[in-house]
């Protein structure tokens, strides 16, 4: 029997420019994807439309899969004769059970590479400023695991399992991973042991990303002040004469044990921006809020009647997506029968040109086709493979996308979304006009991430399609659960026809489909709300 192969692939540890190249060519290229919820799932957007993603989600006191189970199921998918990612936060040998898998896949008789990520271990401390070895306070670093987890038959379970005499006496630094859970009987353990309680601490909370926090005390008051701060986990713990230091230019890490002291929310200017949707669209825009300036801001303020820059206001957007995109199984239709070729999102465009290399049509068969799309982001998504369109619609949705189609009167193909809009479908039909509905792909939901979403309430919430809007409260519905404090932002009208179902609360709806006209939006909202104040 054929076997693909599998890569056990350090994911880095939260920023995700600290990727290796070498993990972001086999992500590229990968056709399955297995990941643990410490993994930053912004990464899955570097793989292929058609790549099938697996959660198997750790986190402390209980798992979505046996450790077992996940063995089992990396061997079952590179026999199918797949590439198989299994993408794991930080570096797979450390604490990241790698070795047990390797030695599981191995077994089974499939080629296994493991490639090493950047570990929390060290990346984080640095992260905060703290470098883990220092010339005449550190000479050496021990990183343990603040929790054992119990043998297989009590999967899910973890326990306290320290030498805190052989810890208290080391001269060097400590880095305690997975601790968070147990910091009270940590910091009671290395006192009793002989740890002296006026020892330089730090934890540092979700580093390396945007929400990054980090606290700096001494081992006596280490519990009593991460847990009144409300530090949880993903969180490192760092003990040693090292805690003290803070190597960041301008301080910045004060700063942020400023703003976690006081409270986000009431950070002068701390705006969260949770994005809904797929990992591309909440990557978008992610993305478009990272370009922004103190100029672009300054003006959209301006053009909303006010007058605030940048520097007055800091966005963090927060991954909500829960959506996924499963490509129809099913051959692409003989496209020689229609004149026009219609996308309706970049995801189509995407899983379109997939199928086609999968089936190993040359796209010179698109050769006089005439192609349409619903706006210049999935005109983009052409042009990045050579291709342009012939027609975008003044205004971007799919009823002006519809009536300008109409003028052209000839044989149309839609490849779309299964859930796709039906207004194409009843304007045409009006016309009596002759058209195929292929569906590319379906969107379907996450439980698992729609359930994590569910329980965020941040300033903003940013909805990409009237499905996305739908799925959204439905699980808010089936939970029992209530968004008293997001302001609602639509993408485009039949979105906000959706959002009307659900809720008659006020919502804001971007100039146009697209993530710069959705960052425009709540910039000239959160500008009129601080002039206001």
């Amino acid at each position: 029997m054929k076997a693909g192969k599998v890569y056990l692939t350090g994911g880095g540890c939260g920023d995700i420019g600290l990727l290796t190249l070498k993990a972001w060519e086999v992500l590229r290229n990968g056709d399955v994807v297995v990941y643990d919820s410490l993994v930053s799932e912004e990464l899955l957007q570097y793989t292929k439309v058609n790549c099938e993603k697996i959660y198997v989600g750790k986190r402390y006191g209980s798992r979505a899969m046996q450790q077992s189970e996940i063995n089992e199921l990396l061997i079952k998918k590179a026999r199918e004769e797949k590439s198989v990612v299994r993408l794991k936060g930080g570096d797979p040998y450390v604490f990241g059970r790698g070795g047990e898998e390797f030695l599981a896949v191995q077994a089974a008789g499939i080629p296994c590479e493991e490639i090493p990520g950047i570990s929390s271990a060290i990346a984080v401390p640095a992260a905060a400023g703290i470098p883990v070895t220092h010339r005449g306070l550190a000479s050496g670093v021990t990183v343990v695991t603040g929790t054992r987890a119990e043998e297989e038959g009590q999967e899910g379970r973890a326990f306290l399992n320290m030498d805190f005499d052989t810890l208290a006496r080391l001269d060097g630094t400590l880095v305690i991973l997975m601790g968070m859970h147990h910091l009270k009987e940590i910091t009671e353990g290395l006192i009793a042991a002989g740890k002296s309680v006026d020892t330089p601490c730090a934890v540092i909370m979700e580093g390396t990303t945007g929400r990054q926090r980090c606290l700096r005390t001494e081992l006596s008051m280490l519990y009593v002040e991460a847990s009144g701060q409300g530090f949880t986990s993903p969180a490192v713990i760092v003990i040693g004469a090292v805690a003290a230091l803070r190597l960041i230019t301008g301080g910045e890490d004060d700063t942020v044990q400023k703003l976690a002291a006081e409270g986000e929310s009431d950070a002068g200017g701390q705006i969260t921006v949770g994005v809904t949707g797929t990992p591309r669209f909440v990557e978008k825009v992610a993305a478009a809020f990272g370009a922004l300036s103190d100029v672009q801001c300054s003006r959209t303020a301006k053009e909303g009647g006010t007058d605030c820059k940048m520097s007055d206001m800091r966005f963090t957007v927060w991954d909500m997506g829960f959506m996924e995109i499963h490509p129809d199984k099913n051959p692409l239709p003989d496209l020689q029968d229609y004149e026009w070729l219609v996308f309706t999102s970049p995801n189509g465009v995407r899983v379109f040109l997939d199928k086609m290399r999968q089936e190993r049509k040359d796209l010179r068969m698109l050769g006089g086709k005439q192609i349409a799309v619903i706006g210049p982001g999935t005109a983009r998504v052409l042009e990045e493979n050579g291709i342009y369109a012939d027609y975008i619609p003044d205004v971007y949705d799919a009823a002006h996308l519809a009536e300008g189609l109409t003028k052209k009167t000839a044989s149309t193909i839609f490849l779309r979304a299964k859930q796709g809009s039906g207004m194409l479908l009843q304007i045409f039909g009006k016309q009596g006009l002759s058209y195929c509905d292929y569906p590319l792909y379906e969107l379907a939901v996450c439980e698992e991430k729609r359930k994590a979403a569910l329980t965020k309430q941040p300033d903003y919430i940013v909805f990409g399609s009237a499905m996305g809007v739908r799925a959204y409260f439905e699980g808010m519905e089936q939970n029992r659960l209530q968004n008293k404090s997001s302001r609602y932002v639509c993408i485009g009208g039949q979105c906000g026809e959706e959002l009307r179902k659900h809720t008659d609360r006020e919502y804001l709806l971007a100039k146009e489909a697209s993530a710069t006209a959705i960052v425009e939006c709540i910039c000239t909202d959160a500008a009129g709300n601080k002039s206001n104040e």
